[in-house]
């Protein structure tokens, strides 16, 4: 994006290049990059994407965050979600969470869908993809996530009517809009 302007950073300080994300408009067009936690602070529209993970039997995959994340430690979130970083694709914002939460080195991912969505105190360009990884065994980062489990629809909306606390703002979100169990993986 030659229209960007990256901050400066050393060689010393190429790793944190990643916490850098782009904020967007309504149509999701990059406006600048700036660090994530100042775009988290000032409530700006940033670029995430949310992966929905599904088994053979077609169950869906919730992670439980572990309990030393700073945004809702503990609970149970969908399958893999990030900002987009600075200059990076979508896909391979996609490829990268789940190489970094669920150990998944590579998977066949079908994009769904982008838009805009207010959820909690933030708004998010959301790009949605999905992928069905059939019989593969996760291993979860346990910085990352401490538990996961898969469970039908009619598990996920038990879940929901009856520990609706538990579940983070992202996975309430998707549920109330039904996009968990009418993608296509």
């Amino acid at each position: 994006m030659s229209d960007i302007t990256y901050p400066n950073t050393s060689t010393d300080n190429a790793a944190s290049r990643g916490s850098h994300i782009e904020v967007v408009d309504s149509s999701g067009k990059p406006l600048l990059v700036m660090p994530s936690a100042t775009a988290h602070e000032q409530r700006l529209a940033m670029k995430s994407v949310f992966v929905l993970i599904y088994n053979k039997q077609g169950k869906f995959f919730l992670q439980r965050r572990s309990d030393n994340k700073a945004l809702a430690p503990g609970m149970w979130d969908i399958s893999a979600a990030t900002h987009v970083g600075a200059d990076e694709a979508l896909e391979a914002a996609a490829e990268r969470v789940l190489r970094k939460e669920l150990n998944i080195p590579s998977v066949s991912l079908h994009y769904q869908k982008s838009q805009q969505e207010r959820i909690d105190d933030s708004t998010l360009w959301i790009s949605l993809y999905s992928a069905n990884i059939g019989t593969k065994t996760l291993s979860p980062n346990p910085d990352e996530v401490q538990d996961g489990l898969y469970v039908d629809a009619e598990e996920l909306q038990s879940l929901y009517e009856h520990f609706p606390s538990m579940l983070t703002p992202v996975l309430v979100w998707a549920i109330r809009a039904n996009i968990i169990f009418t993608t296509s993986a």
